[in-house]
């Protein structure tokens, strides 16, 4: 009886997936969409401007353009970041406005677990492992110093309050 309703149960499963699979229909991915746009703006270029060269050399310029970085100043807070890398704090010296967060992120390789340590006491000593960081916002004015115990020669830094 059980291996009769497991095999109802069976070709019933198999007629719903049969039924969610459609073959005749292909759905294009967001590349194939994108490279038909982009051969239709150039075959109207093309067209437009039939025996210009220079046209079509002008918007291959046009498009890169287009693909720079645009970096927007934004007010309020901040965040940066310090990297613990190749035994070494990189940057180890920034300057930054009040309310800021600086945030020390570990990858260092070979994987090493680092004790971060402030010399004026704002945090606790941290441990910090690989892959994993750890974050501290500045709320007054003032020049504070950080160092790695352990490795204070090598990755020390300042931080400038403003």
């Amino acid at each position: 009886m059980k291996a009769k309703i497991l095999l109802i149960f069976l070709i019933l499963l198999s007629f719903t997936v049969i039924g969610c699979v459609d073959e005749d229909k292909e759905t294009p991915n967001e590349t194939d969409m994108l490279n038909e746009t982009t051969e239709e703006v150039v075959n109207e270029t093309v067209t437009e401007d039939a025996g210009m060269n220079e046209s079509v050399e002008e918007v291959a310029v046009d498009e890169e353009e287009d693909q720079k970085l645009e970096i927007v100043e934004s007010e309020g807070p901040k965040t940066y970041t310090i990297y613990m890398e190749k035994f070494l704090t990189q940057p180890n010296n920034i300057t930054i406005n009040t309310g800021d967060t600086v945030i020390w992120f570990n990858r260092n390789d070979p994987t090493r677990l680092f004790t971060l340590v402030s010399n004026e006491d704002l945090w606790e000593n941290t441990t910090i492992g690989y892959r994993l960081s750890f974050k501290y916002t500045f709320n007054e004015t003032g020049t504070y110093t950080y160092k790695v115990l352990g490795w204070e020669e090598r990755m020390k830094g300042t931080i400038i309050v403003k």
